[in-house]
């Protein structure tokens, strides 16, 4: 029988700021949520489930190679295990206001030492852009 262990979420932003001064360097990886879920008691298989979103403002027109992307890593760094990663194109963008969401799951899951599974989102593009939320990250894990 399936057993819920924990389930967090990290609000970074919790609502579109079109007046937001929140930079978002070009080609550099920003943490926009950490959680960290207790797995204590866990037995069998533990699988985490997560969601994320994040919107971006964009400087118009936009080049055609514009890449705006999510990555979820398991620990805090960009260097740790990256258990998904969502990409978004944005070649025929009418709209400089992008929003961006990833679905994904970590299954087979090692058990924490520390008895803490600690997951990071991570937001990215390939042009400088303005972070107006919203930013949200949310992870639930469970174990047989």
């Amino acid at each position: 029988m399936t057993r819920l262990l924990d389930a967090r979420t990290s609000q970074n932003i919790s609502f579109a700021n079109l007046g937001s001064t929140i930079t978002l360097l070009a080609n550099t990886p920003t943490s926009i949520g950490v959680v960290g879920l207790n797995a204590t008691g866990a037995s069998g298989t533990i699988r985490v489930q997560f969601t994320g979103i994040a919107e971006l403002l964009l400087p118009m027109p936009l080049a055609s190679d514009t890449v705006i992307g999510l990555a979820i890593v398991r620990g805090t760094s960009t260097s740790d295990h990256e258990v998904a990663l969502a990409l978004y194109g944005t070649g025929n963008t009418v709209s400089p206001v992008q929003v961006v969401t990833i679905n994904a799951s970590d299954y087979n899951v090692p058990y924490p030492p520390s008895n803490e599974l600690v997951y990071t989102l991570f937001l990215f593009s390939t042009i400088d852009s303005i972070r107006i939320g919203i930013e949200s990250f949310n992870a639930i894990a469970f174990s047989d």
